[in-house]
């Protein structure tokens, strides 16, 4: 389509009242400077505080941005939404607390250009800083990251960080066979990239952990473990058919 946006910025909410708009304003200011169209999608994904109206107001004077409701169903669903119901060339996934710097989205763009499929941050490539973490939750995290790569995800350092750009139409293709809703969604994507020869590109990024984290530092690990061993045998039962347009 002629009028399509080179980009769309991809940001699934759910219970973000405190911190949205703040983040909006900051995308909006950094992205007014760009030569290029883009859009941003905030997926609300079933919020039970005002995280929608007060999106909805902010929205009212910025074409740019739209809003879609869902119904609750977890990071990943939210995700696929937006994946699956915008039109640009390039898809940028985006965590609401914006952890890392918008400014770096354009390192993305950059590599998108010289041909990857997919580029992802990471936390953990030579040259990524992080800040504010706790011991506890990076020793999870590298422990979580081990098991990925024994069993699924081969060659990645950090399958987790909440910003990864997609080729569009490889994204669409991706997300269509995407059965994990939750936050274990990343892994089953980057394994189907793999298991369709898809070149990964991993970005070191600088990322800093916010206090007002949704990742729940015992149960979400464990449901996330769930969710790996279900991949593992949705693959063995051959629920993962090969994508045709590469």
């Amino acid at each position: 389509m002629l009028n399509s946006p080179l980009l769309s910025i991809i940001i699934p909410a759910f219970n973000e009242e405190y911190r949205i708009i703040n983040s909006l304003e900051i995308i909006d200011k950094y992205m007014g400077t760009m030569l290029f169209n883009w859009e941003v999608l905030i997926i609300n994904d079933g919020s039970t505080d005002n995280t929608k109206n007060i999106i909805e107001e902010w929205i009212m004077h910025k074409h740019q941005f739209k809003v879609q409701t869902i119904e609750h169903q977890g990071k990943g669903a939210a995700v696929r939404y937006g994946i699956l119901n915008s039109n640009s060339k390039y898809q940028f996934m985006c965590d609401a607390d914006l952890s890392m710097p918008i400014d770096k989205i354009s390192k993305f763009l950059n590599k998108m250009e010289e041909g990857y499929q997919i580029v992802i941050g990471s936390r953990q490539k030579t040259g990524a800083k992080r800040f504010n973490e706790s011991i506890m939750r990076h020793i999870l995290g590298r422990l979580f990251n081990f098991l990925i790569k024994l069993i699924l995800v081969k060659n990645i350092e950090d399958t987790q960080c909440g910003f990864k750009c997609f080729n569009s139409n490889i994204a669409k293709d991706l997300f269509k066979l995407q059965q994990i809703n939750g936050f274990a969604f990343d892994v089953e994507i980057l394994f189907l990239a793999q298991k369709n020869n898809i070149d990964i590109f991993e970005l070191p990024i600088e990322w800093r952990h916010n206090d007002k984290s949704k990742v729940r530092i015992i149960l979400d690990p464990l449901l996330m473990a769930r969710d790996i061993l279900y991949i593992f045998i949705n693959n063995i039962k051959n629920k993962y058919p090969l994508i045709k347009s590469k």
